[in-house]
């Protein structure tokens, strides 16, 4: 199972090609172009260039494959084309067999995105660079959700280790860059920690 092109197709073979193949003086009778299930054959045959009564060459019939394939290939067809030659008195048939293995859709590739920095906003407990060290997140590598989800852990992490008397906010966003990489930015808001007051505190007297 291929996908049909051009490339492939250039060094197959025609089939029972008599020893007289390349001599000019051949004289087209006519193109046959069978097996076709998916693409019409009046619009295979509309890019044919060779005609009744034209003399052919090899080259000639690699060059109406070659546009038969891309037609084909252009509809992403599965298959081949393979042409071969029939003799008919002083001239010949050019048959366009095509071994049609129906559409198959067309591989959409995803690249993932490239992290260009971190950008860290509204820290002032902990500098940026150990927070961006426990991320684990490098410029150059391939960003996903689960990555940004682990690193905003990590953040979190961080000042939980640090047993800080504040509170702690933290978004993360990402912004594409004209470069096509993106970078992360990390919103934090760091709020003082309200004391809990004693029950003294508060009026409350055990009996």
């Amino acid at each position: 199972m291929r996908l049909l092109t051009r490339a492939m197709l250039a060094g197959a073979a025609l089939v029972a090609a008599p020893a007289a193949w390349a001599d000019p003086s051949w004289t087209l009778n006519k193109v046959i172009i069978s097996g076709s299930q998916t693409v019409p054959t009046e619009k295979l045959m509309s890019v044919v260039q060779e005609k009744p009564g034209h003399k052919i060459t090899k080259d000639d019939i690699y060059a109406d494959r070659d546009a038969i394939s891309k037609v084909l290939e252009d509809a992403h067809v599965k298959g081949s084309v393979n042409p071969s030659m029939q003799a008919v008195g002083q001239k010949v048939n050019i048959i366009f067999a095509i071994e049609d293995q129906g559409v198959q859709a067309p591989v959409v590739t995803h690249v993932a995105p490239k992290l260009h920095d971190q950008i860290f906003d509204g820290n002032k407990a902990i500098p940026s660079d150990k927070l961006a060290a426990a991320t684990g997140l490098t410029a150059g590598e391939d960003l996903s959700n689960e990555k940004v989800l682990a690193a905003e852990q990590a953040i979190n992490g961080v000042y939980k280790a640090a047993k800080l008397p504040i509170n702690v906010a933290l978004t993360g966003e990402t912004k594409k860059l004209d470069d096509g990489t993106y970078d992360v930015i990390w919103h934090i808001t760091e709020t003082k920690a309200k004391k809990k007051r004693s029950t003294e505190d508060e009026g409350v007297k055990s009996e």
